[in-house]
């Protein structure tokens, strides 16, 4: 029965699907039902929970770190480290400290990840494992959190969404130190370069700086943030030709045409943090919290972190698989293609090398083979030609014999004749 009243009205009620919603009908509302809120709460509730920041800062001791990130965020969020001997210091520390910003009924928790002793000792081969271990120690903690029991609850993200990588004002190249660290730890966060204390380069300085930064750049394969994820960021393209920032971090207040600015006062005049003219640090700033915090989220959890779950998955014997939804979908196929055709040809070549060289030894086989019956004839014909020489021997000893005796009796007949007469 179910089977003839599915054949009877097969098409006239078809099944959507499970992943399909069915045709609907349009209606029109007597009077408000509230709809035109739910946009509204969705954001009230958005906007009540708190969003997660964690910015890491690695530089050499001096440059200016801990008071810059206290003008970034208007707010003293350490103190002042006194300077240490870079003798003393035995390796590079990890000081991650926590705090709650609150703006306008929007929280933010903010973490911020200082890498005291970086750069500071003489050898410097191992400095950056401490940093490059928290950063994967925050990732297998979130990877541990997804595979628990309570997936479905919210996870603490601990992971470094930003790293404000310091670079000292010299005007030359980058140093190999700063070269293998922005290498390593560009593919495992959103590496930000910065150039501190700006304040101490002319304006011909600071450009011929960053075009050199940007060449060392390119010329190592560094990947910075955001310029190597690229994506719908119309108003972050803007602030792409600032990198690398130069910036100034004071925590003073001094006072220019009438009103307090955060700047450095010396004695031929008063350089401003958020000045446009004198560095880099508000565009920095927009590009922190304004434009590009929740690129800074999804890239650090999309990319970096998937990149770092791949490979423990793959680690583990799972095969790497490339879906149609990756956003580097159209390059891992042109890869895959492209490998494949490069061990198609390596096959061939292994292929043809093959039939050459069985070809090569069948040949020398069959020159072998042909060498053994030339012999194996050879000898067939000097034993033929033994017996032949043998047997004619043997018919000539006949040929003597039969002569002979014929010869013989031949004689005696015609004795017996001649007596007869």
């Amino acid at each position: 029965m179910p089977l003839e009243y599915a054949l009877q009205h097969r098409g006239l009620f078809p099944d959507p699907g499970p992943w399909k919603i069915p045709q609907t009908r349009a209606v029109i509302l007597r009077d408000n039902l509230g709809i035109d809120a739910l946009p509204r709460q969705r954001f009230n509730k958005t906007k009540r929970t708190p969003y997660v920041l964690n910015i890491m800062v690695v530089g050499e001791s001096g440059l200016g770190k801990t008071t810059f990130m206290n003008t970034l965020f208007n707010t003293p969020l350490k103190e002042e480290i006194l300077p240490k001997n870079p003798q003393a210091t035995q390796t590079v520390e990890i000081v991650p400290v926590h705090y709650e910003l609150v703006e306008n009924g929007v929280t933010l928790n903010l973490t911020v990840v200082d890498t005291p002793g970086f750069g500071d000792q003489l050898n410097r081969e191992h400095n950056l494992n401490p940093i490059v271990e928290y950063i994967d120690n925050q990732f297998e903690a979130y990877h541990t959190a997804e595979r628990s029991s309570e997936f479905r609850r919210a996870i603490p993200d601990t992971r470094i969404h930003a790293l404000l990588y310091f670079i000292p004002p010299t005007g030359h190249a980058l140093k190999e130190l700063d070269i293998k660290a922005l290498q390593v730890l560009s593919t495992k966060v959103n590496v930000i370069p910065v150039i501190a204390k700006a304040d101490t380069l002319t304006h011909e300085e600071k450009s011929a700086f960053k075009k050199t930064i940007l060449r060392d750049i390119d010329f190592n394969n560094i990947r910075t943030f955001p310029t190597a994820y690229p994506d719908d960021r119309e108003s972050v393209e803007e602030l792409e030709k600032y990198i690398p920032f130069t910036v100034i971090g004071s925590d003073t207040f001094v006072e220019v045409e009438g009103k307090k600015v955060r700047g450095r006062l010396y004695r031929w005049g008063v350089v401003e943090v958020e000045n446009e003219q004198h560095c880099d640090f508000i565009h920095l700033r927009e590009l922190l919290m304004t434009h590009a915090l929740h690129d800074l989220l999804e890239t650090s959890h999309t990319v970096h972190y998937h990149n770092f779950r791949a490979q423990r998955l793959r680690s583990s014997g799972r095969p790497e698989s490339i879906l149609a939804c990756d956003d580097s979908y159209e390059h891992r196929i042109e890869r895959s293609k492209q490998n494949m055709a490069e061990d198609m040809i390596k096959k061939e070549e292994e292929m043809r090398q093959n039939f050459v060289l069985k070809v090569r030894e069948k040949e020398a086989s069959l020159r072998e083979r042909e060498e053994q019956l030339n012999q194996r004839r050879q000898q067939l014909m000097a034993e033929l030609e033994e017996q032949r020489l043998a047997l004619a021997a043997e018919e000539r000893e006949f040929q003597e014999l039969y002569n002979a005796s014929r010869s013989t009796s031949v004689s005696k007949g015609s004795k017996i004749f001649g007596k007869k007469n």
